[in-house]
């Protein structure tokens, strides 16, 4: 059989322990041809003495070689990417029933989490965004892209293919339609607002899904009158949902196009309290905190300082000590400050760590409420901190 790869015992270690991602150099043989090169998508997985350890999608040359999408033995064969991708979607889409209350915009494929390595889905209202990571995934994009328009009776299919996780497979990056047809800005629904995005050019897959729950926990607790900072604001998610409890919310972020898109969605939605300014938040915070301003609840839910494996942590942590400080000093007695960050890089025990440093910092005495991550519909697999990225921890300030 070609579509077979060969492990080293450290790569049969890992498979044993759960984790999904086998690296080039714990790859002794495979193909030398893989689905972007006319090889195989599916790759039997096995160990020095030919013992079969399970199945997986296969890269020629990528620094992820094999991505893991089960255990089998020989005999059971090689699955059709294509019947195994409908077969775990029809799975993903059944364990997500439960979201339609929160909106009708949510993850419907969180890669590794819903057993389909390579492989990201975003819903939003009626149409569907497609990322891939992996070349098999990469590979099958266009039967994808046509299985999501039949299996989710989508009118378009957005392949956002402009994420820097592509380039650890080499992928280009690019951004398409991929299938159906009509417009890429779609307006979509999360709790009791509705919010604007283009599909195509907006950030991430056009909105933060993975906030979603957050920004409705926080609102909960957020008192009727709040005066409420949301700093890093993009379109809005916080400063919409926590504008509902009627107080006057002031929503930052640098980007022009941004601070637009937040104030057309605050006029969509009959919020008025709602103040979209463009400034940059760190001399922003340092402003407030000179005059002696102080809000009830401070969101602090900045881009990610360390993404990636390599980035520098000293400067991550500096900038996050500066805006959590900050933060922390202009929230009101028994007020709310949310310090989110969504740096791969940096862990929860990391996160606690830095929250505390700046918790000292402060002067001010802060209890955590809650630890938060992403929402439900960005499952974690256990033993895979590559699945989850968000901290979200909701904090009282005394």
């Amino acid at each position: 059989m070609d579509a077979v790869a060969v492990v080293n015992a450290r790569g049969r270690t890992r498979i044993a322990s759960g984790h999904p991602w086998i690296f080039r150099q714990d790859v002794l043989r495979g193909p030398a041809t893989d689905a972007a090169t006319g090889g195989p998508a599916l790759v039997l997985v096995t160990d020095e003495r030919r013992r079969p350890l399970g199945f997986a999608s296969w890269a020629a040359s990528a620094k992820v070689a094999l991505r893991m999408f089960g255990l089998s033995s020989a005999s059971d064969g090689l699955p059709d990417l294509a019947d195994l991708v409908a077969l775990r979607l029809d799975a993903a889409r059944d364990r997500r029933r439960g979201l339609a209350s929160r909106g009708d915009a949510y993850r419907l494929v969180h890669g590794e989490s819903d057993a389909l390595p390579g492989l990201f889905v975003d819903v939003y209202g009626d149409a569907a965004v497609v990322q891939t990571t992996s070349v098999a995934m990469d590979a099958a994009r266009p039967a994808l892209a046509t299985l999501l328009c039949d299996r989710l009776r989508v009118r378009l299919v957005v392949a956002r293919e402009d994420g820097s996780t592509r380039d650890f497979e080499g992928l280009r990056r690019f951004t398409a339609v991929a299938a159906g047809q009509g417009s890429t800005t779609v307006v979509y629904r999360l709790g009791e607002n509705q919010l604007e995005a283009d599909l195509l050019t907006d950030g991430k897959t056009g909105g933060f899904l993975d906030q979603a729950d957050n920004q409705a926990a926080v609102a909960a607790l957020t008192p009727r009158g709040a005066r409420c900072l949301d700093a890093f604001t993009y379109h809005g998610g916080f400063a919409l949902a926590l504008a509902r409890r009627g107080g006057a919310v002031l929503a930052v972020d640098e980007d022009a196009r941004a601070v637009e898109r937040t104030a057309a969605n605050a006029t969509r939605n009959g919020l008025p309290n709602l103040e979209a300014r463009r400034a940059n938040a760190f001399d922003l915070l340092r402003d407030l905190e000179s005059r002696g301003e102080r809000f009830d609840v401070v969101v602090l839910d900045p881009p990610a300082f360390a993404k990636r494996q390599g980035a520098q942590l000293g400067a991550a942590d500096r900038a996050y000590n500066e805006i959590l400080l900050r933060g922390l000093r202009i929230t009101a007695p028994g007020g709310l400050a949310v310090a989110c960050s969504c740096s791969g890089r940096v862990s929860r025990a990391h996160w606690d760590d830095l929250v505390a440093a700046a918790a000292a910092d402060s002067g001010r005495v802060v209890q955590v409420v809650e630890r938060n991550g992403a929402g439900r519909d960005h499952p974690e697999l256990v033993g895979v901190p590559e699945t989850g990225h968000l901290k979200c921890w909701i904090l009282r300030v005394l």
